[in-house]
C-alpha cells in the first residue's frame, strides 16, 4: 500500500492540527440541492457493521504546503466543505480557508442552497438531531485521504480532472480493501495483501495484460480497474462520468451489502479464471479473440458456453455475392480474419498469437495479397518490376500507354509480366488478408514477389518495423498447406487453398471448444 494513502477522521484532522487551504486553480462551491440531500442520506442510512465499520467519505487529494502551514485540497473540496457547513461554519471543527475570489456571489448562493437543505433535513445548529448527525460524521466517517508532493500539486490537480491517471483508482480501491479493521482477523487481511502482491504482479506481465485487454475499450490501462470489471464491479454510467475515482465509489457502494471477504472472492475468482484461460492453448485463443474483436460491446464472457458462442458468431461471415468483399470492408470480416489467426496459432502450440502485438496496432486495414497498381508507376518502380527487361525505351512505351488510360495501362503491364500480374482485380476473400495499416502503406505498389520479400524482413528483423499477423505472413511465405511456393504470384489454386485452410482451422477450433479434451 502506498505511504501516501491513510484512513482519516474529522477528528484525525483536528487532532493533526490541519488547516485545509482551497486554492485559486480549484472551482467554487458548486454542490446542488441533490448532491448535499444524497450525502445526508447516505450517512443517515448508514449503519456500523463488523464488515464495514466506516462510511468512507471517497477520496480527498492533498498537497502539504509547509512553508504555509497548510494542506492545499487538490480534489474532493466540494465534499469537505459540506461537511463543514453540516459542522457549522463558527464550530472551528474543519478550518477551510479559501483563495478564490472571482464569482465569490455565486459560491455563496451554492453554499445558501445547501445550508437551506441541511437546516431542513437536520434543523439548525445546535438541535438535537442535528447534534447526533455531527457526532456520526466524527465517529463513523473516514476520508481516503491521499497526501501527493507539493511540487506535483498542479499536475495532478489537472491529471485528475482529465481522467489521466486512473491507477490511483486502484491504489485507492487497494487501501480500502487491505487495511487492517474489526471485521475481520489480521492475517485474512495480510493473506488477502499477498494475493493483491501476487496479481499485481502478473498483471505486470504485458502478455498477460494485453491477452485481457482490449485496445481502445477501456480508458483506463491499469490492470486491476480491467480486473474488476471482469469481476463484475464495474462503476455506473453516472459514477464514471462525475466521480473522479469511479472504481473505488463502487467498491464502497459494494460495501455497504457485502464483506470484504466476499469482494475479494469476486476479484480472485475473476483472476484465477483468466489465469487459467492465459496457460490453456484453447481457450488463450478462443477468449483473446472475443476481447480483441470489433465492436465487442464490452463483452466479459465468463464461461466455455459465452465465449463459444461469441466465437460461433464470428465464425459466421459470408463472402459477398459479388465477389466483392473489399470494398466498405468491416467488422464481420475483421472478425473472420483475427478468428481464422487464432485457430492457426491454436494448431501450432506453443506458438501463441501476439495479443500484445495486436494491441499496438492503432489502426488496421485489409491487404490485397495479389493486386493491381492502384497508380501509374514511375521509372523507378517500373524498372523494380520489369528487372532485365527494363530499358528507357520501355519506360517510354509504358507512359504512352497510361496517357491512353489506366485500362491501357493494366493490360500492358499484364502483357509484359504475364502470370505475375493479375488479369483483373480480385475483391474477393480469397485475395485479401489482415495488414496494420502503417504495415500495409509501406508495400504500396508491390508485386506478390515485392510483398513477399518485405514481410520476410520483417520477421528477419522480429518485426520491429512493421508487424503482419501469422496467417498474413504464412500467405506471402506460401507456407500454408496447397501453396504453390515455386510461383511468384497468387494463383487460382492458391486462392482455394487458402480459404480452404482458413476454414478447416476455424472449424477444428470450434469444434475443440464444443468438445474439449478432459484431462
Amino acid at each position: 500500500m502506498s505511504k501516501n494513502i491513510s484512513l482519516k477522521s474529522i477528528v484525525d484532522f483536528k487532532n493533526d492540527r490541519i488547516n485545509f487551504y482551497i486554492p485559486s486553480y480549484q472551482r467554487g462551491y458548486r454542490w446542488k440541492s441533490r448532491q448535499v440531500s444524497q450525502l445526508i442520506d447516505d450517512i443517515n442510512a448508514f449503519t456500523p457493521t463488523e464488515s464495514t465499520p466506516f462510511y468512507f467519505l471517497q477520496a480527498l487529494a492533498v498537497a502539504k504546503d509547509t512553508e504555509n502551514n497548510r494542506v492545499n485540497v487538490v480534489d474532493g473540496q466540494q465534499r469537505l466543505t459540506t461537511l463543514k457547513l453540516i459542522l457549522g461554519e463558527e464550530s472551528g471543527e474543519l478550518p477551510i480557508d479559501y483563495a478564490r475570489e472571482a464569482n465569490e456571489a455565486l459560491d455563496k448562493h451554492f453554499m445558501s442552497m445547501a445550508q437551506k437543505v441541511i437546516e431542513e433535513k437536520l434543523g439548525e445548529t445546535g438541535t438535537e438531531r442535528r447534534t447526533e448527525f455531527c457526532k456520526k460524521i466524527k465517529e463513523r466517517c473516514r476520508f481516503l485521504y491521499y497526501e501527493v508532493d507539493i511540487d506535483k500539486e498542479l499536475s495532478t490537480f489537472y491529471q485528475l480532472n482529465s481522467g489521466k491517471i486512473p491507477a490511483k483508482d486502484s491504489e485507492l480501491v487497494k487501501c480500502v480493501m487491505l487495511t487492517l479493521g474489526n471485521d475481520e482477523a489480521s492475517n485474512v487481511t495480510k493473506a488477502r495483501a499477498d494475493e493483491w502482491d501476487d496479481i499485481e504482479r502478473m498483471l505486470n506481465n504485458n502478455s498477460f495484460f494485453s491477452f485481457i485487454t482490449p485496445r481502445n475499450t477501456w480508458k483506463e490501462d491499469d490492470g486491476m480497474t480491467v480486473l474488476l470489471r471482469y469481476a463484475g464491479l464495474i462503476p455506473t454510467k453516472t459514477e464514471q462520468e462525475e466521480e473522479v475515482f469511479p472504481f473505488l465509489t463502487r467498491i464502497l457502494d459494494e460495501l455497504k451489502t457485502k464483506s470484504r471477504v466476499t469482494i475479494w472472492k469476486m476479484i480472485y475468482s475473476a483472476f484465477y479464471r483468466l489465469s487459467e484461460w492465459y496457460n490453456d492453448p484453447l481457450m488463450y485463443h478462443a477468449f483473446g479473440a472475443v476481447v480483441h474483436q470489433r465492436n465487442n460491446k464490452d463483452i466479459k464472457p465468463k464461461t466455455r458456453k459465452e465465449i463459444l458462442d461469441a466465437i460461433e458468431k464470428m465464425a459466421e461471415y459470408k463472402p459477398k455475392e459479388d465477389k466483392n468483399d473489399y470494398s466498405n470492408w468491416g467488422e464481420d470480416l475483421f472478425n473472420y480474419l483475427l478468428l481464422s489467426n487464432v485457430a492457426f496459432c491454436w494448431k501450432r502450440w506453443p506458438y501463441r498469437y501476439s495479443f500484445e502485438m495486436h494491441r499496438q496496432v492503432e489502426a488496421w486495414s485489409i491487404e490485397h495479397i495479389f493486386a493491381r497498381n492502384q497508380k501509374n508507376l514511375d521509372e523507378k518502380e517500373l524498372e523494380e518490376w520489369l528487372g532485365n527487361d527494363y530499358s528507357k525505351s520501355v519506360f517510354d512505351e509504358y507512359q504512352k500507354k497510361c496517357n491512353e488510360g489506366k485500362e491501357k495501362a493494366d493490360a500492358w503491364l499484364a502483357n509484359k509480366l504475364d502470370s505475375r500480374y493479375p488479369s483483373t482485380e480480385d475483391n474477393s476473400v480469397k485475395n485479401l488478408a489482415l495488414l496494420p495499416q502503417n504495415a500495409n502503406s509501406s508495400l504500396n505498389n508491390k508485386l506478390f514477389e515485392g510483398k513477399r520479400e518485405a514481410v520476410s524482413k520483417w520477421a528477419c528483423d522480429s518485426w520491429t518495423d512493421y508487424w503482419a499477423p501469422p496467417v498474413t505472413e504464412a500467405v506471402f511465405m506460401k507456407s500454408l498447406p496447397g501453396l504453390k511456393m515455386t510461383l511468384p504470384y497468387w494463383s487460382k489454386e492458391d486462392k482455394d487453398s487458402y480459404i480452404k485452410s482458413m476454414s478447416m482451422n476455424i472449424a477444428s477450433f470450434i469444434d475443440a471448444l464444443k468438445n474439449p479434451v478432459r484431462l
